[in-house]
């Protein structure tokens, strides 16, 4: 077999050897650019998936960080001094809602409204508050069009 390729090689004239040559060398090119381009982007998508996972991950840790280091008296029942009512106004204006209606009922218990607010932070808001000992009696979450959402809910202080 190699010896018909030699004696078809030799048979070329020099300009046909240039151009079989070229042609060789482009030919390979294809191939390994057929082969080469998918094996790249396979690997860059492993790269951005692996750095989404670590992302998580470190979401994660710092969630369950976060619910580890629990209060040992829940802020529920420190509140007690405090009317829900201020403490709620004052919770959600420190991470910037605006309550529209914030509505004493008794002294454990209140319901609050927020006509528009960034559905992550309204629900992490949420979070931390059960997390201090509030429950959630009743929620209605409505989205809105521009993205947003309102929320009315029944809160009262926890051992209730």
């Amino acid at each position: 077999m190699t010896e018909k390729l030699q004696n078809w090689w030799t048979g070329l004239s020099g300009r046909e050897r240039w151009l079989v040559g070229i042609a060789g060398v482009l030919a390979l090119g294809v191939i390994l650019w057929g082969i080469g381009r998918p094996a790249v982007a396979v690997f860059a998508d492993l790269e951005a998936e692996h750095r989404a996972a670590v992302e998580r991950e470190g979401r994660v840790a710092a969630k369950v960080q976060l619910l580890a280091q629990r209060p040992a008296k829940s802020v529920a029942v420190a509140v007690d001094a405090a009317a829900i009512d201020q403490y709620l106004a004052q919770s959600a204006s420190e991470i910037g809602l605006t309550l529209d209606r914030n509505e004493a009922r008794g002294q454990r218990q209140a319901t609050i409204a927020i006509a528009t607010a960034k559905a992550p932070v309204l629900t992490d808001w949420l979070a931390s508050l059960e997390g201090q000992g509030f429950v959630v009696d009743q929620l209605t979450i409505t989205p809105a069009v521009d993205g947003t959402v309102g929320m009315t809910a029944e809160l009262r202080k926890g051992g209730q």
